[in-house]
């Protein structure tokens, strides 16, 4: 049995470990609302590496609150760099250039979700966060990535992004 001077001093510190905690604030965002599907990103990423498509053109469009970026044509082609054929004022704002950079790209707000999620963002107190991804079904590619995030409390701008790529043509390898 313990005696009462140590049962007593047990429930202190156990009550002072509880308020502790309790002004340390959750570790964990269990309030969160995300709306992404990092499976189905994974399956899709899978299926256009295996599809080894290395020349290729398309068109880029990106919008964030920086402003928008595009479009742009770009064309890939195997063991060269990236050709942005028509750039506009706002190229330093392309993301990425080549279908691997756009997953990399995309990848990392997958990665920004879960620094939310584990509470381990210092930034303003997000609340949801949505990430929705349509691909093409021949050539498994992102055509169209929407990003945003809902605050606890009202924020200018805010954390949002929308990508879209359209007119994807593979290339033979010759091929201008």
């Amino acid at each position: 049995m313990i005696p009462a001077c140590t049962r007593s001093a047990c429930f202190s510190l156990f009550a002072l470990l509880l308020v502790f905690l309790n002004s340390c604030g959750n570790p964990f965002n269990e309030k969160l609302t995300v709306n992404a599907d990092r499976e189905t990103f994974e399956k899709e990423r899978a299926a256009w590496n295996s599809g080894d498509i290395k020349n290729y053109r398309f068109t880029y469009e990106f919008f964030n609150d920086a402003g928008p970026a595009g479009p742009v044509k770009i064309t890939v082609r195997e063991n060269e760099a990236p050709v942005v054929e028509n750039p506009d004022q706002y190229h330093e704002y392309v993301m990425a250039e080549t279908m691997p950079q756009i997953y990399d790209f995309i990848n990392g707000t997958f990665d920004f979700i879960e620094t939310v999620k584990n509470g381990t963002y210092d930034g303003l107190k997000i609340v949801s966060v949505t990430l929705q991804i349509s691909y093409d079904g021949q050539y498994h590619y992102p055509r169209e990535v929407a990003f945003s995030e809902g605050y606890a409390e009202p924020v200018d701008g805010g954390g949002y992004y929308t990508l879209k790529i359209t007119e994807f043509v593979p290339l033979q390898p010759n091929e201008p």
